[in-house]
Formats: C-alpha cells, sequence, structure tokens
C-alpha cells in the first residue's frame, strides 16, 4: 500500500495550512471565542470559497468528490488552527447527506448554500450523552400523508444551535429514516452551549416537528448514516492530530527560550525525556488516524475488522492527546494555565477530541465486547 500523499493531496495540505498560518492566528482565535453566537463568520465564507465546505460532496452536486483522506488532511490543520467553525458538522458530517436531491428542491438549495459558506449543517444522531451507539433509538418519524412529523430528543449536536438546517437520524416505519428540517421549524427547541475548546453544541428536542425533506430511508439511510459517523470519528483523530503537533511545536519553541540557572530548559535531560515520550505518543496517534481514514468506510459497510481497527484509532488517539495535552501543560508550568497563552487552550481541544465520538472508555468497552462474542457464541 502506497501510503503517500498524491499531488492534489500534497496541494490540498498545503493550502490548508497556508489559510490558518495567515488568517486564522492565535489572537483572532481568542477573538473568536467572544463573538455573539451566530454571528457572521468571515473565516466560513472564505472557506466556502476554498471549497472545503463541500470537501466530500459529489462533484454532481457541486463538491469536490474528495474522501476520508483528503478530510484528515483539512481536519488536521484546523485542530492545528484551534478552528472553532463547525467543518466537522456541517462539511463532513452533513453536507454530502444531501447529495443527490432533485434540483430545485429545499435539500439541494440547503446543500449549495453550505457549500457557498451562506449556511452552515448540522446532523443530529446522539441520544445519549455517554457511549458510541451510531444507529438512533428512540426519536420517531411519523408520516402523515405528505409530511414527516418528529418526536423526540437529541442530545450533544455539534453546530447544533446555530445550524440553519439539521439532518435529523429518526426511527420510521420501514427503520432508519434522515430528514431535513429548518432551523426555523415549529416545535423545534435549541438549548446550545459552549464546550471547553469554544465550539458549540446544542440538545434539540422535536415535539411534531415537520420535516422538509426524506433523504432516505430504510438500509440505505441505515448506510449513508454510518458513512457519516465513521468518517466523523475519524475526522476527529485528525483534529486530534493537528491540535497535538501545534502543542509540540510551542513546547519545543518554549523549552528553548526559556532559562533556568543559565541554560535554557532545553538542556535539562528529565524535560529532555518527557518531550520525546510527547513526540512518540504523537506519532503513534499519527498512524492510528490514518488507519482510521483508510478503514471509515469498509466499518460504514459492515466490515467487523474495520469497525475494530476504528475503535482502536479512536482509543489509541484518545490516549495520545490525553498525554501530549497533559504534559504540555506540565512543560510551562504556570503559564500553562493562562488563558492569553495558547497550549492551555490546545489542552481544552485535545479534551473534546478525546469525549466526542466515544470516550476511551467507551471503545474500550466495545472491543472488549468484541473479543468476548466470539467466546460465548
Amino acid at each position: 500500500m502506497n501510503l503517500n500523499l498524491s499531488e492534489e493531496q500534497e496541494m490540498i495540505r498545503a493550502s490548508v495550512f497556508d489559510y490558518f498560518s495567515t488568517a486564522y492566528g492565535f489572537d483572532r482565535h481568542l477573538e473568536r471565542l467572544g463573538r455573539p453566537a451566530g454571528a457572521p463568520s468571515e473565516a466560513w465564507q472564505a472557506m466556502g470559497e476554498l471549497g472545503w465546505l463541500g470537501l466530500t460532496v459529489p462533484q454532481d452536486d457541486g463538491g469536490l468528490g474528495l474522501g476520508p483522506e483528503e478530510t484528515m488532511l483539512l481536519m488536521e490543520g484546523a485542530g492545528a488552527a484551534l478552528c472553532t467553525e463547525p467543518l466537522l458538522a456541517s462539511a463532513i458530517l452533513a453536507a454530502p447527506l444531501l447529495a443527490g436531491a432533485a434540483a430545485g428542491s429545499a435539500a439541494a438549495r440547503a446543500l449549495r448554500a453550505a457549500i457557498s459558506g451562506r449556511a452552515s449543517l448540522a446532523l443530529a444522531w446522539t441520544e445519549s450523552d455517554r457511549g458510541f451507539a451510531p444507529l438512533p433509538a428512540d426519536t420517531r418519524a411519523e408520516r402523515r400523508g405528505e409530511t414527516w412529523l418528529l418526536s423526540g430528543r437529541k442530545v450533544l449536536v455539534d453546530n447544533g444551535a446555530e445550524a440553519d438546517w439539521l439532518v435529523v437520524a429518526a426511527r420510521g416505519e420501514d427503520g432508519v429514516a434522515l430528514l431535513l428540517v429548518d432551523g426555523a421549524a415549529d416545535g423545534l427547541t435549541r438549548g446550545g452551549a459552549p464546550l471547553a475548546d469554544g465550539t458549540r453544541s446544542a440538545d434539540l428536542v422535536f415535539r411534531d416537528t415537520p420535516a422538509t425533506a426524506c433523504l432516505a430511508s430504510g438500509p440505505a439511510a441505515e448506510t449513508l448514516l454510518l458513512r457519516a459517523v465513521y468518517r466523523g470519528l475519524a475526522a476527529t483523530c485528525a483534529l486530534a492530530l493537528g491540535a497535538m503537533e501545534r502543542s509540540l511545536e510551542i513546547c519545543r519553541d518554549y523549552l528553548h527560550e526559556r532559562s533556568q540557572f543559565g541554560k535554557p530548559l532545553a538542556a535539562l535531560q528529565v524535560l529532555q525525556h518527557r518531550y520525546v515520550d510527547m513526540l512518540i505518543a504523537a506519532e503513534r496517534a499519527r498512524s492510528m488516524t490514518l488507519l482510521a481514514a483508510l478503514r471509515a468506510d469498509a466499518a460504514a459497510a459492515g466490515d467487523a475488522e474495520a469497525r475494530r481497527d476504528l475503535g482502536l484509532a479512536k482509543l489509541t488517539v484518545g490516549r495520545s492527546a490525553r498525554h501530549v495535552g497533559g504534559q504540555a501543560i506540565q512543560l510551562h508550568g504556570g503559564m500553562g494555565m493562562a488563558y492569553e497563552y495558547p497550549i492551555g487552550h490546545y489542552y481544552r481541544k485535545l479534551l473534546c477530541c478525546d469525549a466526542a465520538f466515544g470516550s476511551q472508555d467507551d471503545h474500550l468497552a466495545l472491543l472488549a465486547e468484541g473479543l468476548a462474542a466470539p467466546a460465548s457464541a
């Protein structure tokens, strides 16, 4: 298997890091954290102009038609820049689910607006604040004539409070159904709150909320939902990887700039050993992130080995994230706790990445169940 980046992938990686290094600095990150929820974002429109918001949307629907490996490059750059824009929620999770809609339909209009940066999307799929269960359980979709009505609750929906359109996974007559809901629909209550890293999630309550369109139902909807969730899991690993790599760069500079007893901190052997351990953890996370990107679609198709690989990747990346983030704080001492200094913000980003799409404990439990299943059969 050739793991080298293609020429096109190298161009994507270069454009991602060029943009974030010039237009998305830490000072602007602090400004964005103080921005009111739902305020217009020039960065979001710029990402639309760069084509990132339609990265994995088929070309026939106005996107770039790329896959999880290219998504890894984008999200790695976003993690390194502490990006708070809803790239994962809108571009990676929800936008591909609107592909294939009839021209002129509400879904097609929503997709065009999202790709161009004039709107954002969210995928509402989780119903519990613990565990990792991609398929919905209790939210119901009832068809009344030509209208679908939703009843139930979704939790921790990334970008759920600000999204202009929601893609909601529910249980319908034929099994799983994916429904498009206007963010201003009747019967929809959205309670948003900021997470530790500055991004926002929301709990959603549906009370006979009308859906604008049914995107898919039955086995087709289940396959689409699983692909979105597993690609999102792989993208979260990449987000953590980018944050780890930038944390290492900040620590390296700090150890060379700060002195103690006339010598730079980098000359202390105990700190050298800590830094090398952090490097090893980040490299381990990189290999597992690449594995997740390569295996995401196979996992969605039902490959048990691929799902095990994704669980291992999320577990390993989560452990590396907490180790690198925690050690970065320790290397900085009191400076690591200062709000105006970046390293604490990277630690918060890594904690959120660890918790998203199932924590270490969640995936460890799923892996243990998978190992125990053959013995109990």
